[in-house]
């Protein structure tokens, strides 16, 4: 036996200790540290204090971090005063001798300084548990690649140690597999931190900090949100993903090809991993990577095999990548990287046998009962002729349910030819087009029907495409002489029909006959009562609602008891004809709850990016755009306005792209960026041909380019031609009870009036604005308007105060909770004087500081600068500071402050 080699040394570098065999010295060092690798602070917080912990289970698939994590551990064990033991396993720890040896020498560098080990000197299971004992606590031992041990007597030995472990000592394991361990007596006793594959997977935080700070990539926040949705938290994948990216210039592109295939992610799957299993294991995983999701018999049906259940238990405590579907055990996936990873495999070592093994499954699940994933393997396995008759086959049930998406997208792959052989399928693809917002094919696909044996259909889809691209009178002639040929039993055109009918007679001011058109069909569908038709009269009566006035009777009726979402309705997804979400946040937003309209926007928003109607799209980008501007985020304001402008500009949608550009002039005029306003404003006009008297849509109700142009004259003082346009316009909304317009309208009245000096005129303007509105609760109307209107606003109250008036019949709670709104103080009268003036509030010293540098020509930047604060901040001190000073822009404060000598 070679005495030569020296032990391992004694944690904080105390002497080293003979060894009667040669172990080397690497088993007791943890890595050397990788400044690339995080520092994963809660969980390493949640190792240092599980105080009553005797195991700290580390267990995730390779790759995950475990050795790092414990390498950190090791680290921070040193830096509080716990004494750490590392110790590397390799197969030939299998052997009790060995690991009782190495263990031996380990244990003895934990001994109090100056102790001696007081067992013989040929190490033996019990003398080293009495070892174990005379170590001095705290102390830790950590196990790495413990996936290693095999052997039952060093398995029980370990137990053997987590049952004689003293106080203060605590045994770390990382590993890839579920040891054979009595975890659940550990588990029961409060003696076991589990780190489970869940808690090993990176954060998105966690995944930013990775590229930005220690890889010094300088990747966008949606290309990291890529990644880490591709890499699904693996640091190993994102570590590599980071090489490849390295000296790039197109991020983008590299990371969407980013997959299983990538040469370095290949190598390190083919020999960490595959390269570690035995055939049969290999040969189970190549040929069940074929599906998305399998479970035990569609896995037997795959391989030929008949205990699938048992080879997943053991790929599921092996840890190979394999992950549970909703938290149950009977459904699995591989890691989406490692799915690809091994198709790719399948198809270097045996060609072709992905598409026979496609087959197979498809068969399986057309046995089951569900066509779907049938019909998308038989389209990945090429063999399309066969998805397209499986296709026809149900493709009544998923038009009828709203599967849009999924069937463009397979209807994308199939040649034309399959399509004219199974006209039902023309008809689909027609439906799926205009859900999707390719109207110019779907135009042409319906003029191509049009001429078949399915004009009958066709016509209904002319009628909803017609409604959808704004060309309502038209829309409004084709449904109402389709509704009179619709045979008796078509139910689901006939709800198709009235819902594009309901919502374009509304349009175009027909509001009797849409309510009229409601009524018909509750009455023939009296004796089966439909949720999805109670839906329609739902949704659209809240229009009306929103329209005129009514936004607590329009909320309610979305809200109330019997109201459904849509994914409830007749199990229909009928979100892309129905707009019940984007009207509620529509009237949440109206009455100032912004925080509930914008968790609505939130949930709807994949939704109606991809298929919906116009008015869903520009609500829930507009109004996520102005939230985003309140909180002072202006790029992700821009980014909804510019998401919305490229969506109408492929859907061919005029009104869709002229809202995003209304939205940046209402943005321009509000910042006196007037330039920009206008050019803003011009891009709208060119797109607003939609813009005509009787057409009203929800979304664009008090955003048009005429309602905005006025806003632009009275922000360039061209406040008559602003007073000439907006009288008849306003009269033209009261004829039309087009309520909501009405008090838009009044407020820039308003405003114009008052520019033109005329005040009198003006607070009678804003006095019927507030009337109307506080009867039901608008808010953002006036929000909406800035400082210009919040200086009219004080002026008004303090005039209406002064005065000794009732508000001129404005509901006190409602304008007392408007001015809170605005951040306006009016003092009460008192002072005799009856002046605006004897009524300012007081500039504070900060004000009086910004004020001053704003007169020396300065601007916000500058301002934020040379104080020390955010732009944000220093737009927040104009605003007060023209409310205070009854102003109506800088110029016109500049001019008040000096006249009263605030400025030197």
């Amino acid at each position: 036996m070679d005495n030569s080699a020296t032990a391992p040394s004694r944690a904080g570098n105390a002497p080293a200790r003979s060894a009667p065999i040669r172990i080397l010295a690497t088993k007791y060092a943890p890595p050397c540290s990788d400044s690339h690798h995080l520092q994963r602070q809660h969980l390493l917080d949640q190792m240092e204090n599980a105080r009553d912990a005797r195991l700290i289970l580390v267990r995730a698939a390779a790759g995950f971090g475990k050795t790092t994590l414990l390498q950190q551990f090791h680290d921070r064990c040193r830096a509080t005063g716990r004494r750490p033991l590392w110790i590397n396993l390799d197969a030939a720890d299998n052997d009790l001798q060995r690991f009782v040896v190495l263990l031996w020498h380990g244990l003895r560098n934990l001994l109090p300084e100056g102790a001696e080990a007081s067992a013989a000197d040929e190490p033996g299971t019990q003398n080293v548990l009495d070892l174990l004992g005379q170590c001095q606590p705290p102390f830790a031992i950590l196990f790495d690649e413990f996936e290693v041990i095999q052997n039952p007597s060093v398995l029980s030995f370990v137990q053997q140690i987590l049952d004689s472990l003293p106080t203060g000592g605590v045994l770390a394991i990382g590993t890839r597999t579920t040891p054979e361990l009595d975890l659940g007596r550990l588990a029961a006793r409060g003696r076991l931190l589990e780190l489970a594959p869940g808690a090993m997977r990176f954060s998105l935080e966690e995944t930013t900090s990775l590229v930005r700070d220690k890889r010094q990539l300088p990747l966008l926040n949606n290309l990291i949100s890529s990644l880490y949705r591709r890499t699904e938290g693996w640091v190993t994948a994102i570590y590599l993903a980071c090489l490849s990216l390295q000296g790039r210039e197109d991020h983008a592109s590299v990371i969407a090809s980013f997959s299983g295939s990538n040469l370095q992610l290949a190598e390190y799957l083919a020999e960490d991993i595959l390269a570690r299993l035995d055939d049969d294991c290999r040969q189970f995983l190549l040929q069940t990577s074929v599906v998305e999701q399998f479970c035990a018999p569609l896995c037997d049906a795959l391989t030929g095999r008949d205990d699938s259940q048992a080879m997943l238990q053991r790929l599921e405590r092996a840890n190979l990548f394999l992950i549970p579907i909703e938290g149950q055990h009977q459904w699995f996936r591989y890691h989406s990287l490692f799915t690809s990873f091994l198709r790719d495999a399948l198809e270097r070592r045996h060609p072709g046998q992905a598409r026979e093994l496609q087959r197979k499954a498809a068969q399986w699940f057309l046995a089951e009962g569900r066509p779907i994933p049938a019909i998308e393997l038989l389209l990945d396995a090429g063999d399309q002729t066969e998805a397209a008759g499986q296709l026809a086959e149900h493709i009544d049930s998923l038009v009828e349910t709203g599967r849009t998406r999924m069937l463009l997208r397979w209807l994308d792959r199939l040649p034309g030819e399959l399509l004219d052989r199974h006209p039902r399928l023309n008809l689909a693809y027609a439906w799926a087009l205009i859900f999707a917002r390719r109207f110019h094919d779907a135009n042409r696909l319906i003029d191509q029907l049009s001429q078949t044996g399915e004009a009958m259909e066709a016509q209904t889809l002319r009628c909803l495409l017609l409604g959808l691209t704004d060309e309502v009178e038209e829309c409004c002639r084709v449904g109402l002489e389709q509704l009179l040929r619709l045979p008796e039993g078509e139910l689901f055109q006939y709800d198709v029909l009235i819902n594009a009918l309901a919502y374009n007679l509304i349009a175009s001011g027909r509001y009797d006959e849409a309510r009229q058109l409601i009524a018909q069909a509750r009455e023939r569908d009296a004796q089966s009562p439909s949720s999805l038709l109670r839906s329609v009269s739902d949704c659209n009566e809240s229009i009306l609602d929103l329209i005129q006035g009514r936004l607590g009777e329009g909320l309610a009726r979305l809200q109330g008891d019997g109201a459904n979402p849509w994914h409830e309705v007749d199990g229909k997804s009928v979100g892309a004809l129905l707009t019940r979400d984007a009207i509620s946040a529509q009237l949440l937003y109206e009455i100032d709850r912004l925080q509930e309209a914008e968790r609505l926007l939130q949930r709807i928003m994949p939704t109606t990016k991809n298929a919906s109607t116009p008015d869903s799209l520009i609500v829930s980008h507009v109004l996520m755009a102005r939230l985003a501007l309140a909180r002072g985020e202006r790029d992700t304001w821009l980014r909804y306005l510019v998401e919305l402008e490229q969506i109408g500009h492929q859907a061919g949608s005029p009104r869709v792209q002229c809202s995003a550009w209304l939205e940046r002039a209402r943005v321009a005029i509000l910042e006196h960026r007037l330039d920009a306003a206008q050019q803003a404003l011009e891009s709208a006009e060119q797109v607003g041909g939609w813009d005509r008297p009787g057409f009203l849509m929800f979304a664009n109700d008090v955003d048009t380019p005429s309602i905005a142009r006025q806003r632009l004259h009275i922000a360039l003082g061209e406040h008559a031609a602003a007073v000439e346009a907006l009288r008849p316009a306003i009269a033209d909304a009261r004829e039309r009870l087009h309520r909501r317009r009405e008090i838009k309208l009044q407020v820039l009245l308003a405003l114009a009036l008052d520019g033109l000096g005329r005040t009198q005129p003006a607070f009678e303007a804003l006095g019927l604005a507030l009337q109307l509105a506080s009867q039901n609760g608008f808010v953002e109307t006036f929000v909406e308007e800035g400082e210009r209107l919040v200086a009219l606003l004080r002026r008004w109250t303090l005039n209406q105060r002064t005065q000794g008036g009732d508000q001129r019949g404005v509901e006190p709670r409602f304008l007392a909770a408007l001015l809170e709104r605005l951040n306006i103080v009016v003092e009460s009268a008192g002072s005799g004087e009856g002046s605006a003036d004897a009524h300012q509030e007081a500039l504070t010293a900060r004000e009086i500081q910004v004020l001053q540098l704003l007169a020396a020509g300065h601007r916000n930047r500058a301002i934020a600068e040379k104080l020390f604060l955010s732009e944000c901040t220093v737009k927040s001190h104009l605003r007060k500071i023209n409310a205070k000073l009854g102003a109506q822009g800088r110029t016109q404060a500049i001019a008040i402050a000096r006249n009263r000598g605030l400025l030197d």
